[in-house]
């Protein structure tokens, strides 16, 4: 779904819809990066080595959600 300018309601309304859950999946990737790293520094039995690494991946992670989901909503322009 591409939004563009001058579209019609129901269309802009999808769109919005869409980029509602942006920052769902960034929480939700910085989440499981977290969790991840910290379970995999227990298992090991480092401190804070991999959960700085985890939450670091998740945040890059994230970061890319975001740019996909608002590629997607938004798109290139056309012509």
């Amino acid at each position: 779904m591409v939004f563009k300018p001058g579209s019609t309601a129901a269309e802009a309304m999808r769109a919005a819809g869409a980029l509602s859950t942006v920052g769902f999946a960034f929480v939700i990737a910085l989440g499981i990066g977290y969790w991840l790293g910290l379970k995999l520094d227990q298992w090991v039995g480092t401190t804070p080595i991999f959960t700085v690494f985890g939450t670091l991946l998740g945040l890059a992670a994230g970061i890319v959600n975001v740019y996909r989901l608002v590629k997607q909503s938004f798109g290139p322009p056309k012509t």
